[in-house]
């Protein structure tokens, strides 16, 4: 029984789980790769923080400021996507939560910048 207890690998103990192991053919989608890869840049954290916090709420966030105060005659709602997109970044990053939490967070913001920055290019260039 002490060997049981003191085993180092006690899954194997009492013989396999087939339930622990993936079937190999089974594909994993775009986002379970997105969100592995998310995981494994827990190394990397201090970078995706200053990214996070310098280049986009630093840059990119300001630009589409501009680009709504500017381009799009001030639109409201606008605003109202363009702090709603952002916010969560600076809260996760700011709750130290782990990159595979806030790097999807941060993705999804810079595609809807993006594309509030089209939308008010469109209003720009449709008057």
């Amino acid at each position: 029984m002490q060997q049981i207890i003191g085993s180092k690998n006690i899954g194997t103990a009492f013989g396999q789980n087939p339930f622990l192991h993936q079937n190999p053919a089974i594909k994993h989608g775009l986002f379970v790769k997105l969100i592995n890869w998310c995981d494994e840049q827990e190394y990397r954290r201090f970078f995706w923080l200053g990214i996070s916090l310098i280049g986009h709420i630093g840059v990119v966030l300001p630009l589409t400021l501009l680009a709504i105060l500017f381009m799009a005659d001030n639109n409201f709602v606008l605003w109202i996507l363009a702090c709603t997109a952002n916010v969560p970044v600076l809260a996760l990053n700011l709750a130290g939560l782990p990159p595979k939490v806030t790097l999807p967070t941060l993705f999804i913001a810079w595609a809807a910048d993006a594309i509030i920055i089209l939308a008010s290019a469109v209003i720009f260039f449709a008057r």
